[in-house]
């Protein structure tokens, strides 16, 4: 258990997301397409809100870092080839979007 408690203290696991492939249902049914996002990292959760304003000044805090890592791990499965990951990128991007989104509106929220 206290490995768990490190792991969430240092920002690395949010226990909302899915990392086992198995488990991820990649195209649900009755879901709005418009709705529907492509990156498994939940920005504008709690958590993430949460250790956004804990973290000191200086530090880096990036909500998206499940689909930072998945880019990488594709980069390097292609040889570095960024055509072959362009979806990951895109999903990165996407990510990043709606955090700071979500920041603009709501800046009370984000310290």
């Amino acid at each position: 258990m206290a490995a768990d408690e490190d792991i969430i203290k240092d920002g690395n696991y949010d226990p909302h997301v899915q990392t086992d492939k198995d488990k991820v249902d990649y195209a649900p049914k009755g879901v709005d397409t418009t709705e529907y996002r492509y990156y498994p990292d939940n920005p504008e959760s709690t958590l993430n809100k949460y250790r956004f304003a804990m973290k000191d000044h200086s530090q880096y805090y990036d909500p998206c870092q499940e689909s930072a890592k998945m880019s990488f791990k594709c980069l390097e499965l292609n040889d570095y080839d960024r055509d072959q990951c362009k979806e990951y990128f895109d999903a990165y991007r996407e990510c990043k979007k709606q955090w700071l989104e979500a920041r603009r509106k709501d800046r009370t929220n984000w310290s």
